[in-house]
């Protein structure tokens, strides 16, 4: 699984597709109280296997409707069985008050890790975040991580790795990022290693992690985004500045086995100025300043630049890098203005370039990326958000969701097939995708609403 040295490889997919391929109808679980924020997971059985026994994760209430935890939000789950169905939901965290983002991860021996936050019931106090692992049907208890929630990030590793990084403030007030990682081998996390940033805000955070476990942190502070290393053995590497973050920066990154990595972010002006908005992406390159060092260069490279209209701005997945399997290519995904319209491209890239990319658009709309998931062929698909144009951005009570799934071709070895509609125009929002490494069938759910209520609904793709 390991990359080649030099360039980190193109992607190149060659499998032929099935026309029998299809997405089930969209159908939702079975929830007694408001659901929220759902993630699909499907973690490792064994360092050398994915278990293909996946789960969704999301916050709500009890499924049971018994009424006995009124007033606390549940941790929910309903696993995903041989068929890539969700089976019953069962609440596995009860009796506490918890609130989003919920950020989800797995490790190896099956289990998977869940961070949320829990309310204090002070307005002007931040939630905190808890972390808690163990099997999709039972997390036996949630331990606090010092920061909040919303700034929490988390990566898989190839073999089961598992990063979680997230942020402290000293009573000093110096910023602090904590890296925690549990290998392959381990059945719980190492102590944090603790990188000191400064004094100013840190309001982004990402990770990447390489076969070796190895990582990368990327966070974004005083309108830049910077990268620091650090690796499996815990050494810390100098952070460098990567280049400007401007409006609350998106961020993505891809490590590979040869300490060489792929950044993406981007630069935007706030909701209502005028002004460009850029994508960067950025790789290492080989002349490292210090022995087996991730090393950017000080000018980042341009991916694409583009004006928005005043009240529109990239939302939540609007970037994306991804590990093909079993290439080991990279994939990145990014949505972008082109001819008034809000679209999506991806491609394949190298260490000098994007090739040639593939675009998901439907004329007279805005598309926006909103997840994006890689299979065990060389496969991907990714999910997309229509929404119409509103004063405040995108009407998200009026906003459909779509799929599309790799296809072989395209000018620069990718494309993909014709956008399906999983949602129509709705309250719909935060959709989540994973695909079932055994099977390779997709599965994708999000946050609706039935009578009133947000509720949880899902669909699946055949294998290809």
């Amino acid at each position: 699984m390991r990359l080649r040295r030099g360039s980190i490889l193109a992607l190149a997919l060659a499998a032929p597709v099935a026309s029998a391929a299809s997405w089930s109808a969209a159908a939702t679980l079975k929830t007694c109280a408001p659901a929220a924020d759902p993630k699909v997971v499907f973690p490792f059985s064994t360092p050398s296997k994915r278990s293909g026994s996946g789960a969704i994760l999301w916050l709500g209430g009890p499924p049971s409707c018994s009424g006995k935890t009124a007033g606390s939000t549940t941790l929910d789950s309903a696993t995903l069985q041989t068929d890539d169905l969700p089976s019953v939901p069962r609440a596995i965290i009860l009796g506490r008050r918890l609130v989003g983002p919920l950020a989800a991860a797995t490790t190896a021996a099956g289990q998977v890790v869940a961070i949320v936050s829990e309310s204090n019931g002070l307005s002007d106090a931040a939630p905190a975040a808890l972390i808690g692992e163990g099997s999709a049907g039972s997390l036996p208890r949630l331990r606090p991580l010092g920061g909040p929630a919303r700034l929490v990030a988390t990566a898989d590793g190839y073999i089961g790795d598992t990063d979680v990084v997230s942020t402290t403030t000293t009573r000093s007030g110096r910023q602090v990022i904590e890296l925690r990682q549990q290998r392959h081998y381990a059945t719980s996390f190492a102590n944090p290693v603790a990188l000191d940033e400064g004094v100013a805000p840190i309001t982004a955070l990402a990770v990447s992690m390489d076969f070796r476990a190895d990582s990368i942190v990327l966070w974004a502070q005083a309108g830049e985004v910077h990268a620091q290393w650090i690796t499996n053995a815990g050494r810390v590497f100098p952070a460098q500045v990567l280049g400007p973050g401007g409006y609350a920066p998106q961020m993505a990154a891809v490590l590979s086995d040869n300490n060489h990595a792929f950044a993406m972010w981007t630069d935007e002006p706030p909701s209502g100025v005028s002004g460009e908005t850029r994508i960067y992406l950025e790789h290492s390159g080989n002349n490292v300043r210090y022995p087996s060092h991730v090393s950017f260069s000080s000018t980042p490279s341009t991916l694409t630049t583009f004006t928005e209209p005043p009240a529109q701005r990239l939302t939540p997945g609007s970037i994306a890098l991804v590990r093909m399997t079993p290439s080991e290519g990279v994939l990145a995904a990014w949505t972008l203005v082109q001819h008034g319209s809000y679209v999506v491209n991806a491609a394949g890239v190298v260490s000098t370039h994007a090739l040639p990319a593939a675009t998901l658009s439907q004329p007279g709309t805005d598309l926006r990326l909103a997840a994006l998931a890689t299979g065990p062929d060389d496969d991907a698909v990714a999910v997309l958000e229509r929404a119409p144009p509103s004063a405040s951005g995108f009407d998200t009570a009026q906003q459909a969701i779509l799929a599309a799934r790799t296809i072989p071709g395209g000018p620069g070895g990718i494309a993909f097939e014709k956008p399906t509609q999983l949602a129509a125009a709705g309250a719909n929002s935060a959709p989540s995708v994973a695909i079932d490494p055994d099977s390779d069938r997709a599965v994708v759910a999000w946050q609706t609403m039935v009578g009133g209520l947000p509720t949880i609904a899902y669909a699946v793709r055949s294998r290809p």
